[in-house]
């Protein structure tokens, strides 16, 4: 997609798609978090919950990828499987990943959270 989209604009787009076609009856959703980094998610899904209102919905995300890449990363990164480390890691995960759910997380870095576009695709689009 060749256009800017910040987090918020991502969380209002996906509340007025599920206003539309989601039911009401549907106790919640979860997104697939696959390929962003926990920042992204996080910013993404707490725009998400920001912007839902009063809609009835448990909005969260199947965080795996997101929560378990970080954490195979410290292994990678040091050769060991250092239990204590990655323990603290995943409770920080952990936090950050409830604060997106309740729409409370503020992300640590402006613009986390926006699709940026890759170089070339707004002059790949106008041609």
């Amino acid at each position: 997609c060749p256009t800017h989209y910040t987090a918020a604009e991502i969380g209002q787009a996906n509340i007025d798609v599920l206003s539309r076609v989601f039911p009401c009856a549907m106790k919640g959703a979860n997104f697939l978090s696959g390929g962003q980094s926990l920042e992204n998610a996080a910013a993404r899904l707490s725009a998400i919950n920001k912007a839902k209102g009063s809609c009835p919905w448990n909005l969260s995300f199947s965080w795996s990828q997101a929560l378990q890449l970080p954490l195979l990363e410290t292994c990678r990164e040091t050769g060991e499987l250092d239990l204590e480390a990655m323990g603290k890691l995943y409770v920080e995960e952990l936090a950050i990943a409830s604060k997106a759910a309740l729409g409370e997380y503020d992300p640590p870095v402006e613009g986390a959270g926006d699709h940026v576009p890759p170089q070339g695709a707004k002059a790949a689009a106008a041609a």
